[in-house]
């Protein structure tokens, strides 16, 4: 059984949190706007301690941690069709709550070409988009892939909060450190012979136009953790080298080897090391009545260092929204 990190909220910091998200919705804030708001620097002290506290940067080598129950805001309504479909009114106190989470952990942001710029994206599952390898689809698995791989300026952080879940539909992680790699195979994936591209969610029917920058799927992070960046469904080789394809296929392999599956109630906040782990999702079939499962996901950056070459790259001049100013 995979080392995992879970905690539990404490039910006062609770409803710490729910107040100060409702108070802060009743000003007319939600959770795309609330992070450029005086209000949310004005926070009681003894609300921002206990979230440092409690919603910490997971273990490098670990690369996630579950805090149970935290966000447990009420029914927003039924599970939309699509994420447009989603009235941010609804869910303001669960978004507006999420947003507060989230900026503990760093500087929260959205990308202009996803989900129209919002801050707080709905992940649930939308007709037409069954088998698409995005946060819409349903009837095939989510293969593993490292959140927005294409860009250099991806989250470091990734926050995924549980509306709804009755099925138990659980989301999948694994690592690349705890992986059975040799170092053989290690260094030919230190090589940047892989592109990625912005996946569908970005309709950007201009990237393989774009002139391709190599990345590397592996790097060394501190404290003896592996970096890595991986998604397969869009990525495209630079190389036919056998011996960097047998290596690239192996760490495939020892991924789904690895694998393991965090189940997921509402109220419950899954924060994912991006550089650590990658992750994926387990295959359902969609009712659309309403009770279809739900989550809501905030992107964070952090001030820690990447690897210098990857400054090299455009990131397919896809820009990002800073929920700080608005």
């Amino acid at each position: 059984m995979p080392v995992q990190e879970i905690s539990r909220a404490d039910r006062e910091l609770g409803k710490d949190l729910l107040r100060a998200a409702r108070t802060l919705a009743a000003g007319g804030a939600t959770g795309d706007t609330v992070l450029s708001a005086p209000g949310s620097r004005r926070l009681p002290r003894s609300l921002t301690a206990g979230l440092d506290e409690l919603v910490r940067p997971p273990d490098p080598h670990i690369g996630h941690r579950v805090v149970k129950g935290l966000l447990d805001c009420g029914d927003p309504g039924p599970t939309p069709l699509h994420w447009r479909a989603s009235d941010p009114r609804r869910s303001a106190d669960l978004d507006i709550a999420l947003a507060l989470v989230a900026s503990r952990l760093g500087r929260v942001f959205g990308w202009r070409n996803q989900q129209d710029g919002r801050i707080v994206h709905n992940i649930l599952p939308s007709p037409g988009q069954e088998r698409l390898q995005v946060g819409a689809g349903s009837v095939v698995p989510l293969a593993w892939h490292t959140e927005d791989a294409f860009h250099p300026f991806r989250a470091d952080i990734l926050l995924l909060a549980c509306v709804r879940n009755p099925d138990d539909v659980g989301s999948r992680l694994s690592s690349a450190t705890s992986a059975p790699l040799t170092a053989a195979d290690i260094e030919q994936l230190q090589r940047p012979l892989t592109v990625v591209l912005p996946d569908d969610s970005y309709a950007d029917r201009e990237a393989e136009l774009r002139r391709p920058v190599g990345i590397a799927t592996l790097w060394h992070r501190e404290y003896g953790a592996l970096g890595i960046r991986y998604d397969p469904s869009y990525m495209h080789r630079l190389t036919d080298d056998p011996d960097f394809i047998a290596a690239f296929d192996r760490l495939g392999h020892a991924l789904e080897a690895n694998g393991h599956v965090v189940p997921l109630e509402p109220g419950d906040l899954l924060i994912i090391d991006n550089d650590a782990v990658v992750h994926g999702r387990l295959a359902f079939t969609p009712r659309y009545d309403g009770t279809d499962r739900w989550l809501k996901r905030v992107l964070v950056r952090s001030p820690r260092p990447r690897p210098a070459r990857e400054r090299q790259e455009h990131g397919y001049d896809q820009e990002q929204v800073d929920a700080h100013t608005g």
